[in-house]
Protein backbone atom coordinates (compact mmCIF):
# COMPACT_ATOMS: atom_id res chain seq x y z
CA UNK A 1 0.00 0.00 0.00
CA UNK A 2 1.05 3.69 -1.05
CA UNK A 3 2.28 6.56 1.52
CA UNK A 4 -0.89 8.99 1.99
CA UNK A 5 2.18 11.68 2.09
CA UNK A 6 5.78 12.12 3.12
CA UNK A 7 6.58 11.99 6.60
CA UNK A 8 5.54 14.84 8.14
CA UNK A 9 4.33 16.66 5.64
CA UNK A 10 1.18 18.20 5.92
CA UNK A 11 -1.50 20.39 3.82
CA UNK A 12 -1.94 23.72 5.35
CA UNK A 13 -0.64 25.77 7.77
CA UNK A 14 -3.02 27.30 11.05
CA UNK A 15 -2.14 30.24 12.91
CA UNK A 16 -0.47 29.24 16.14
CA UNK A 17 -1.35 30.48 19.30
CA UNK A 18 0.64 31.73 21.71
CA UNK A 19 1.00 29.24 25.50
CA UNK A 20 -0.17 30.42 28.52
CA UNK A 21 -1.66 29.96 31.75
CA UNK A 22 -5.09 27.89 32.37
CA UNK A 23 -8.18 30.49 31.56
CA UNK A 24 -11.70 28.86 31.60
CA UNK A 25 -12.48 31.44 29.07
CA UNK A 26 -9.73 30.16 26.80
CA UNK A 27 -11.64 28.67 23.57
CA UNK A 28 -8.99 26.20 22.56
CA UNK A 29 -10.27 22.73 22.58
CA UNK A 30 -8.60 19.08 21.82
CA UNK A 31 -9.49 15.96 20.71
CA UNK A 32 -7.40 12.83 20.81
CA UNK A 33 -9.22 9.74 19.48
CA UNK A 34 -7.08 6.83 19.83
CA UNK A 35 -7.93 3.67 17.07
CA UNK A 36 -6.51 0.25 19.19
CA UNK A 37 -5.01 -1.82 17.35
CA UNK A 38 -5.62 0.11 13.18
CA UNK A 39 -2.36 -0.08 11.16
CA UNK A 40 -0.78 2.82 9.19
CA UNK A 41 -1.18 0.81 5.64
CA UNK A 42 -4.44 -0.25 6.05
CA UNK A 43 -5.53 3.68 7.25
CA UNK A 44 -4.21 4.57 4.34
CA UNK A 45 -5.47 2.59 2.44
CA UNK A 46 -9.15 3.12 2.86
CA UNK A 47 -8.40 7.02 2.91
CA UNK A 48 -7.14 6.61 -1.04
CA UNK A 49 -10.33 4.95 -1.71
CA UNK A 50 -12.37 7.76 -0.38
CA UNK A 51 -14.17 5.53 2.29
CA UNK A 52 -12.85 8.28 5.39
CA UNK A 53 -14.11 11.56 4.33
CA UNK A 54 -14.09 13.12 7.91
CA UNK A 55 -11.01 12.23 8.59
CA UNK A 56 -10.16 13.45 5.57
CA UNK A 57 -11.83 16.50 5.82
CA UNK A 58 -11.36 17.70 9.50
CA UNK A 59 -7.97 16.61 9.91
CA UNK A 60 -5.78 15.54 7.16
CA UNK A 61 -6.47 18.74 4.88
CA UNK A 62 -6.14 21.22 7.67
CA UNK A 63 -3.05 19.06 8.65
CA UNK A 64 -1.58 15.92 7.60
CA UNK A 65 -0.97 12.30 8.36
CA UNK A 66 2.63 10.15 8.80
CA UNK A 67 3.56 7.08 10.07
CA UNK A 68 4.94 7.31 13.47
CA UNK A 69 6.28 4.91 16.15
CA UNK A 70 4.82 3.45 19.19
CA UNK A 71 6.67 2.06 22.16
CA UNK A 72 7.94 -1.50 22.98
CA UNK A 73 5.88 -3.83 23.91
CA UNK A 74 3.54 -2.50 21.49
CA UNK A 75 0.15 -3.35 23.08
CA UNK A 76 -3.03 -2.09 24.43
CA UNK A 77 -2.80 -0.02 27.60
CA UNK A 78 1.02 -0.18 28.02
CA UNK A 79 1.28 1.68 24.59
CA UNK A 80 -1.45 4.13 26.04
CA UNK A 81 0.86 6.03 28.54
CA UNK A 82 2.82 8.09 25.68
CA UNK A 83 -0.66 9.73 25.09
CA UNK A 84 -1.63 10.68 28.70
CA UNK A 85 1.91 11.11 30.63
CA UNK A 86 4.15 11.66 27.77
CA UNK A 87 6.71 8.89 28.96
CA UNK A 88 7.81 5.29 27.68
CA UNK A 89 6.80 2.31 29.54
CA UNK A 90 10.20 2.06 31.09
CA UNK A 91 10.53 5.36 32.95
CA UNK A 92 7.04 4.77 34.02
CA UNK A 93 7.79 1.45 35.63
CA UNK A 94 4.79 -0.24 33.50
CA UNK A 95 7.31 -3.14 31.23
CA UNK A 96 4.26 -4.65 29.98
CA UNK A 97 0.48 -5.62 30.44
CA UNK A 98 2.17 -8.62 32.10
CA UNK A 99 5.00 -8.52 34.60
CA UNK A 100 6.23 -10.10 37.99
CA UNK A 101 7.29 -8.96 41.15
CA UNK A 102 10.46 -11.16 42.62
CA UNK A 103 9.44 -9.87 45.84
CA UNK A 104 5.87 -11.72 46.04
CA UNK A 105 7.16 -15.19 45.64
CA UNK A 106 7.76 -14.95 49.87
CA UNK A 107 4.58 -14.04 50.29
CA UNK A 108 0.99 -16.09 50.42
CA UNK A 109 -1.53 -16.72 48.32
CA UNK A 110 -2.80 -13.34 47.67
CA UNK A 111 1.11 -11.89 47.26
CA UNK A 112 2.06 -14.98 44.87
CA UNK A 113 -0.86 -13.68 42.42
CA UNK A 114 -0.29 -9.67 42.62
CA UNK A 115 3.09 -10.57 41.71
CA UNK A 116 2.27 -11.90 38.42
CA UNK A 117 0.61 -8.84 37.45
CA UNK A 118 -1.93 -8.86 34.23
CA UNK A 119 -3.99 -5.82 33.22
CA UNK A 120 -5.83 -8.29 31.48
CA UNK A 121 -8.72 -9.34 33.77
CA UNK A 122 -9.26 -8.56 37.42
CA UNK A 123 -6.09 -6.49 38.10
CA UNK A 124 -7.07 -4.28 34.92
CA UNK A 125 -7.64 -1.36 36.84
CA UNK A 126 -4.25 -1.45 38.95
CA UNK A 127 -2.31 0.23 35.62
CA UNK A 128 -3.34 3.87 37.51
CA UNK A 129 -1.25 2.98 40.51
CA UNK A 130 1.52 0.99 39.26
CA UNK A 131 2.56 3.90 36.75
CA UNK A 132 5.22 5.48 38.52
CA UNK A 133 5.00 8.89 36.31
CA UNK A 134 3.15 12.34 35.94
CA UNK A 135 1.27 14.39 36.21
CA UNK A 136 -1.41 12.80 33.42
CA UNK A 137 -2.71 14.90 30.68
CA UNK A 138 -6.04 14.62 32.82
CA UNK A 139 -4.49 16.40 35.56
CA UNK A 140 -2.69 19.01 33.86
CA UNK A 141 -6.21 19.37 32.38
CA UNK A 142 -8.82 19.41 34.39
CA UNK A 143 -11.59 19.92 32.20
CA UNK A 144 -10.61 16.54 30.69
CA UNK A 145 -13.53 13.98 29.44
CA UNK A 146 -12.29 10.09 28.51
CA UNK A 147 -14.48 7.31 26.90
CA UNK A 148 -13.73 3.76 27.41
CA UNK A 149 -10.09 4.32 28.64
CA UNK A 150 -7.98 1.54 30.74
CA UNK A 151 -6.12 5.02 32.20
CA UNK A 152 -8.34 6.96 33.97
CA UNK A 153 -5.49 8.84 36.43
CA UNK A 154 -6.66 12.07 37.03
CA UNK A 155 -10.00 12.46 35.36
CA UNK A 156 -12.25 14.46 37.86
CA UNK A 157 -15.67 12.14 39.32
CA UNK A 158 -17.91 11.23 36.58
CA UNK A 159 -15.65 12.55 33.83
CA UNK A 160 -15.04 8.95 32.60
CA UNK A 161 -18.21 7.99 30.95
CA UNK A 162 -19.51 5.12 30.12
CA UNK A 163 -17.01 2.84 32.90
CA UNK A 164 -19.89 0.49 33.54
CA UNK A 165 -20.95 -0.31 29.70
CA UNK A 166 -17.45 -0.63 28.46
CA UNK A 167 -17.03 -3.27 31.33
CA UNK A 168 -19.99 -4.91 30.62
CA UNK A 169 -19.61 -4.75 26.70
CA UNK A 170 -16.00 -4.83 26.87
CA UNK A 171 -16.51 -8.68 28.71
CA UNK A 172 -18.82 -9.57 25.36
CA UNK A 173 -16.76 -8.46 22.58
CA UNK A 174 -14.00 -10.10 23.96
CA UNK A 175 -15.87 -13.54 24.44
CA UNK A 176 -18.10 -13.47 21.43
CA UNK A 177 -16.74 -10.93 18.82
CA UNK A 178 -19.58 -7.83 20.01
CA UNK A 179 -16.60 -5.51 19.25
CA UNK A 180 -19.22 -3.29 17.14
CA UNK A 181 -21.92 -2.72 19.68
CA UNK A 182 -19.04 -1.38 21.66
CA UNK A 183 -17.66 0.95 19.08
CA UNK A 184 -21.69 1.98 18.98
CA UNK A 185 -21.81 2.85 22.50
CA UNK A 186 -18.13 4.84 22.27
CA UNK A 187 -19.71 6.56 19.36
CA UNK A 188 -22.79 7.65 20.97
CA UNK A 189 -21.10 8.69 24.43
CA UNK A 190 -18.58 10.73 22.21
CA UNK A 191 -21.39 12.42 20.03
CA UNK A 192 -23.08 13.35 23.07
CA UNK A 193 -20.43 15.32 24.56
CA UNK A 194 -19.73 17.62 21.33
CA UNK A 195 -21.84 20.40 22.69
CA UNK A 196 -20.37 19.74 26.63
CA UNK A 197 -18.26 22.31 28.17
CA UNK A 198 -14.80 20.15 28.38
CA UNK A 199 -11.02 21.40 27.18
CA UNK A 200 -9.75 17.96 26.72
CA UNK A 201 -11.67 14.56 25.74
CA UNK A 202 -9.77 11.59 25.13
CA UNK A 203 -11.94 8.59 23.01
CA UNK A 204 -10.76 5.07 22.90
CA UNK A 205 -12.25 2.57 19.96
CA UNK A 206 -11.44 -0.45 21.15
CA UNK A 207 -13.06 -2.56 17.75
CA UNK A 208 -10.50 -2.43 15.17
CA UNK A 209 -7.89 -4.47 18.20
CA UNK A 210 -10.58 -6.53 19.12
CA UNK A 211 -11.65 -7.75 15.66
CA UNK A 212 -8.20 -8.04 14.07
CA UNK A 213 -7.13 -10.29 16.71
CA UNK A 214 -10.28 -12.60 16.04
CA UNK A 215 -9.76 -12.05 12.30
CA UNK A 216 -6.89 -10.36 10.52
CA UNK A 217 -5.58 -6.94 10.43
CA UNK A 218 -7.29 -5.77 6.61
CA UNK A 219 -10.17 -7.91 7.52
CA UNK A 220 -13.69 -6.81 5.97
CA UNK A 221 -15.02 -6.49 9.41
CA UNK A 222 -11.93 -4.21 10.65
CA UNK A 223 -12.66 -2.34 7.70
CA UNK A 224 -16.13 -1.28 8.37
CA UNK A 225 -15.05 -0.88 12.16
CA UNK A 226 -12.84 2.09 11.02
CA UNK A 227 -16.05 3.68 7.92
CA UNK A 228 -17.80 3.52 11.42
CA UNK A 229 -15.93 5.31 13.26
CA UNK A 230 -15.18 8.14 10.64
CA UNK A 231 -18.88 8.60 10.60
CA UNK A 232 -18.89 8.94 14.13
CA UNK A 233 -16.06 11.71 13.94
CA UNK A 234 -18.12 13.67 11.07
CA UNK A 235 -21.44 13.78 13.54
CA UNK A 236 -19.39 14.85 16.11
CA UNK A 237 -17.52 17.77 14.29
CA UNK A 238 -21.17 18.37 12.86
CA UNK A 239 -22.41 19.43 16.31
CA UNK A 240 -18.94 20.35 17.53
CA UNK A 241 -19.01 23.51 15.25
CA UNK A 242 -22.23 24.36 15.56
CA UNK A 243 -21.59 25.37 19.50
CA UNK A 244 -17.94 26.88 18.76
CA UNK A 245 -14.69 26.91 17.84
CA UNK A 246 -13.49 23.77 15.80
CA UNK A 247 -11.17 21.64 18.55
CA UNK A 248 -7.61 20.51 17.67
CA UNK A 249 -7.97 17.01 16.30
CA UNK A 250 -5.39 14.11 17.30
CA UNK A 251 -6.14 10.57 14.96
CA UNK A 252 -3.75 7.84 15.88
CA UNK A 253 -3.31 4.35 16.61
CA UNK A 254 -1.13 2.89 19.50
CA UNK A 255 -0.14 0.21 17.77
CA UNK A 256 -0.21 -1.84 14.64
CA UNK A 257 -0.51 -5.40 13.87
CA UNK A 258 0.10 -8.85 11.85
CA UNK A 259 -1.35 -12.47 11.11
CA UNK A 260 -0.18 -15.22 13.77
CA UNK A 261 0.42 -18.38 11.67
CA UNK A 262 2.46 -19.91 14.35
CA UNK A 263 2.17 -20.10 18.41
CA UNK A 264 5.46 -20.92 20.45
CA UNK A 265 5.02 -20.70 23.91
CA UNK A 266 7.42 -19.22 25.81
CA UNK A 267 7.00 -20.87 28.83
CA UNK A 268 6.31 -24.23 27.73
CA UNK A 269 9.36 -24.00 26.24
CA UNK A 270 11.72 -23.62 29.69
CA UNK A 271 9.02 -26.53 30.93
CA UNK A 272 10.38 -28.54 28.36
CA UNK A 273 14.32 -27.60 29.07
CA UNK A 274 13.18 -28.50 32.96
CA UNK A 275 12.56 -25.21 34.47
CA UNK A 276 9.32 -24.34 36.59
CA UNK A 277 8.40 -21.47 35.28
CA UNK A 278 5.13 -19.24 36.53
CA UNK A 279 2.59 -18.06 33.66
CA UNK A 280 -1.08 -16.91 33.04
CA UNK A 281 -3.48 -17.65 33.19
CA UNK A 282 -3.64 -20.93 35.58
CA UNK A 283 0.35 -21.34 36.71
CA UNK A 284 0.77 -18.06 38.47
CA UNK A 285 0.52 -20.20 42.34
CA UNK A 286 3.52 -22.74 40.38
CA UNK A 287 5.33 -24.52 43.12
CA UNK A 288 9.29 -24.41 43.35
CA UNK A 289 9.60 -22.19 40.30
CA UNK A 290 12.63 -21.18 38.63
CA UNK A 291 11.31 -19.10 35.93
CA UNK A 292 8.56 -16.51 35.23
CA UNK A 293 7.28 -15.65 31.90
CA UNK A 294 5.10 -11.88 31.21
CA UNK A 295 3.80 -11.85 27.77
CA UNK A 296 2.45 -8.44 26.58
CA UNK A 297 0.04 -8.72 23.51
CA UNK A 298 1.52 -11.94 22.27
CA UNK A 299 4.30 -10.36 20.50
CA UNK A 300 6.74 -9.92 23.34
CA UNK A 301 7.99 -11.79 26.20
CA UNK A 302 9.58 -10.88 29.45
CA UNK A 303 11.72 -13.55 31.08
CA UNK A 304 12.60 -14.08 35.11
CA UNK A 305 15.49 -16.10 35.69
CA UNK A 306 14.73 -16.85 39.28
CA UNK A 307 17.82 -19.24 39.77
CA UNK A 308 21.47 -17.23 38.84
CA UNK A 309 22.86 -21.02 38.32
CA UNK A 310 21.84 -21.34 34.61
CA UNK A 311 21.29 -17.93 33.87
CA UNK A 312 23.78 -17.71 30.88
CA UNK A 313 23.26 -20.90 29.10
CA UNK A 314 18.98 -20.06 29.65
CA UNK A 315 19.61 -16.69 28.08
CA UNK A 316 21.23 -18.39 25.16
CA UNK A 317 18.86 -20.65 24.48
CA UNK A 318 16.01 -18.39 24.72
CA UNK A 319 17.23 -16.04 22.32
CA UNK A 320 17.69 -18.88 20.08
CA UNK A 321 14.06 -20.26 20.04
CA UNK A 322 11.75 -20.66 16.92
CA UNK A 323 9.95 -17.80 16.39
CA UNK A 324 12.04 -14.92 18.45
CA UNK A 325 13.28 -12.19 16.61
CA UNK A 326 15.21 -10.29 18.73
CA UNK A 327 16.21 -10.54 22.32
CA UNK A 328 17.99 -7.70 25.08
CA UNK A 329 19.54 -7.96 28.31
CA UNK A 330 20.89 -5.80 30.85
CA UNK A 331 24.61 -6.69 31.23
CA UNK A 332 27.90 -5.36 33.75
CA UNK A 333 28.62 -2.45 31.38
CA UNK A 334 25.14 -0.45 32.34
CA UNK A 335 24.18 -0.67 28.95
CA UNK A 336 21.61 -3.38 26.65
CA UNK A 337 22.69 -6.09 24.65
CA UNK A 338 20.74 -6.87 21.68
CA UNK A 339 20.73 -10.32 20.54
CA UNK A 340 19.40 -12.04 17.42
CA UNK A 341 20.25 -15.61 16.44
CA UNK A 342 24.58 -15.63 17.17
CA UNK A 343 24.71 -11.72 16.61
CA UNK A 344 25.15 -9.34 19.16
CA UNK A 345 25.60 -5.38 19.92
CA UNK A 346 25.86 -3.13 22.83
CA UNK A 347 23.57 -0.41 23.10
CA UNK A 348 24.33 2.41 26.17
CA UNK A 349 22.96 6.49 26.39
CA UNK A 350 24.44 8.80 27.57
CA UNK A 351 23.14 12.26 27.59
CA UNK A 352 20.82 11.54 24.99
CA UNK A 353 23.45 10.48 22.73
CA UNK A 354 23.01 6.45 21.89
CA UNK A 355 25.85 4.40 21.53
CA UNK A 356 25.33 1.18 18.80
CA UNK A 357 28.48 -1.10 19.07
CA UNK A 358 28.07 -4.05 16.81
CA UNK A 359 30.20 -7.17 18.82
CA UNK A 360 29.36 -9.64 16.46
CA UNK A 361 27.32 -8.52 13.26
CA UNK A 362 24.95 -6.20 13.39
CA UNK A 363 21.54 -7.31 15.05
CA UNK A 364 19.71 -4.65 14.30
CA UNK A 365 20.65 -3.65 10.82
CA UNK A 366 22.20 -0.10 11.21
CA UNK A 367 25.14 -0.24 10.03
CA UNK A 368 26.67 1.77 11.90
CA UNK A 369 29.15 1.83 15.52
CA UNK A 370 29.30 5.35 16.48
CA UNK A 371 27.62 7.28 19.18
CA UNK A 372 24.03 8.99 17.57
CA UNK A 373 21.82 11.44 18.43
CA UNK A 374 18.72 9.75 19.57
CA UNK A 375 16.45 11.82 16.80
CA UNK A 376 19.07 10.61 13.92
CA UNK A 377 18.77 7.13 15.16
CA UNK A 378 15.04 7.08 15.23
CA UNK A 379 15.32 8.55 11.84
CA UNK A 380 18.17 5.72 10.50
CA UNK A 381 16.39 2.80 12.34
CA UNK A 382 12.59 3.20 10.04
CA UNK A 383 14.58 2.08 7.17
CA UNK A 384 15.35 -1.52 8.98
CA UNK A 385 13.47 -4.40 10.28
CA UNK A 386 13.26 -2.94 13.70
CA UNK A 387 11.84 0.90 14.01
CA UNK A 388 13.23 2.82 16.93
CA UNK A 389 14.72 -0.07 18.44
CA UNK A 390 17.78 1.25 20.32
CA UNK A 391 15.56 3.82 22.39
CA UNK A 392 12.91 1.17 22.58
CA UNK A 393 15.45 -1.60 24.19
CA UNK A 394 16.94 1.34 25.87
CA UNK A 395 13.73 3.04 27.83
CA UNK A 396 12.18 -0.66 29.12
CA UNK A 397 15.40 -2.28 29.78
CA UNK A 398 15.31 0.48 32.60
CA UNK A 399 12.82 -0.73 34.18
CA UNK A 400 13.17 -2.80 37.62
CA UNK A 401 10.27 -4.58 36.90
CA UNK A 402 11.45 -5.85 33.49
CA UNK A 403 12.58 -8.86 33.20
CA UNK A 404 16.23 -10.49 32.68
CA UNK A 405 15.64 -10.94 29.06
CA UNK A 406 12.81 -9.24 26.72
CA UNK A 407 12.13 -11.26 23.39
CA UNK A 408 10.38 -9.74 20.34
CA UNK A 409 8.64 -12.16 18.25
CA UNK A 410 9.28 -12.43 14.24
CA UNK A 411 6.60 -11.73 12.24
CA UNK A 412 3.98 -14.39 12.09
CA UNK A 413 4.65 -15.87 15.30
CA UNK A 414 3.28 -15.28 19.03
CA UNK A 415 4.30 -16.19 22.34
CA UNK A 416 1.15 -18.14 23.60
CA UNK A 417 -0.23 -21.33 22.83
CA UNK A 418 -3.19 -21.57 20.89
CA UNK A 419 -5.61 -22.78 23.80
CA UNK A 420 -6.27 -18.68 24.61
CA UNK A 421 -10.12 -18.18 24.32
CA UNK A 422 -10.29 -16.52 21.98
CA UNK A 423 -7.52 -18.04 19.92
CA UNK A 424 -5.41 -14.88 18.58
CA UNK A 425 -5.56 -15.29 14.40
CA UNK A 426 -3.92 -11.92 14.74
CA UNK A 427 -1.18 -10.47 17.41
CA UNK A 428 1.48 -7.56 18.37
CA UNK A 429 3.61 -6.47 21.01
CA UNK A 430 6.61 -7.25 19.14
CA UNK A 431 9.44 -4.29 17.91
CA UNK A 432 8.81 -5.77 14.35
CA UNK A 433 7.56 -2.87 11.67
CA UNK A 434 4.25 -4.07 11.43
CA UNK A 435 4.21 -3.65 15.39
CA UNK A 436 6.03 -0.48 15.61
CA UNK A 437 4.54 1.97 12.93
CA UNK A 438 1.43 3.76 13.66
CA UNK A 439 -0.78 6.47 11.72
CA UNK A 440 -0.22 9.55 13.23
CA UNK A 441 -3.17 12.27 11.97
CA UNK A 442 -3.44 16.11 13.36
CA UNK A 443 -5.04 18.54 11.96
CA UNK A 444 -2.26 20.85 13.44
CA UNK A 445 0.85 20.89 10.85
CA UNK A 446 3.20 17.67 11.40
CA UNK A 447 7.16 18.24 11.40
CA UNK A 448 9.51 16.85 8.78
CA UNK A 449 11.21 15.13 11.44
CA UNK A 450 9.96 11.46 12.28
CA UNK A 451 7.58 11.96 15.20
CA UNK A 452 6.89 9.14 18.01
CA UNK A 453 3.76 8.45 19.91
CA UNK A 454 5.29 9.47 23.30
CA UNK A 455 5.70 13.32 21.40
CA UNK A 456 1.72 13.02 21.15
CA UNK A 457 1.03 14.72 24.67
CA UNK A 458 3.67 17.93 24.64
CA UNK A 459 2.19 18.68 21.51
CA UNK A 460 -1.54 18.37 23.07
CA UNK A 461 -0.70 20.49 25.92
CA UNK A 462 0.89 23.11 23.53
CA UNK A 463 -2.33 23.05 21.22
CA UNK A 464 -4.55 24.17 24.70
CA UNK A 465 -1.97 26.48 25.98
CA UNK A 466 -1.15 24.31 28.87
CA UNK A 467 2.72 24.87 29.82
CA UNK A 468 4.72 21.55 29.05
CA UNK A 469 6.17 19.49 32.13
CA UNK A 470 9.82 19.21 32.43
CA UNK A 471 11.27 15.54 32.65
CA UNK A 472 8.89 14.37 29.57
CA UNK A 473 10.05 11.99 26.53
CA UNK A 474 7.93 13.03 23.82
CA UNK A 475 8.78 16.25 22.41
CA UNK A 476 5.94 19.36 20.65
CA UNK A 477 5.20 19.29 17.14
CA UNK A 478 6.42 22.62 17.85
CA UNK A 479 10.12 21.71 18.97
CA UNK A 480 10.62 18.96 16.12
CA UNK A 481 9.84 21.44 13.36
CA UNK A 482 12.79 23.33 14.23
CA UNK A 483 16.42 21.84 14.05
CA UNK A 484 17.57 22.66 17.98
CA UNK A 485 14.30 20.47 18.62
CA UNK A 486 14.49 17.82 16.47
CA UNK A 487 18.06 16.92 17.78
CA UNK A 488 16.40 16.66 20.87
Amino acid sequence: MGSLTAPGVSHARRRQRPSGGKDPSDPRRVVCVLLDGVRHDVLQELLFRGDLPNLSRWVIEPGGMTSGTTVFPSTTGVAYIPFLFGRYPGPANVPGIRWFDRAGLAGGLIDRWRSARSYCGPQAASINSDIEAGPSIFELVPESLAICTPITRGLARGAHLMPVRRAVLGAAAHYFGGYPALDRAVANAWIAMARRPWRFLFVVFPGPDGLTHLLDPAHPQVLDSCRQIDRALGDFMRRAVASGEPPTLFVVADHGASPVREHHDVALELEAMGVPTIRHPMHVWRRNARAAVMVSGNGAAHVYLLDSERRAELVDRLIRLPGVALGGYRDARDGVVVARGHLRAHLTEHDGQVTYEPLLGDPLGLGCQAMQDDRELLARSLTTEFPDAPRQLLQLMSSPRSGDVVLAAERGVDFRGPWELPEHRSGHGSLITDHMLVPIASSLPLPAAPVRSVDLMPTMLDALGVPVPDGLDGVSFSRLATPAGALR
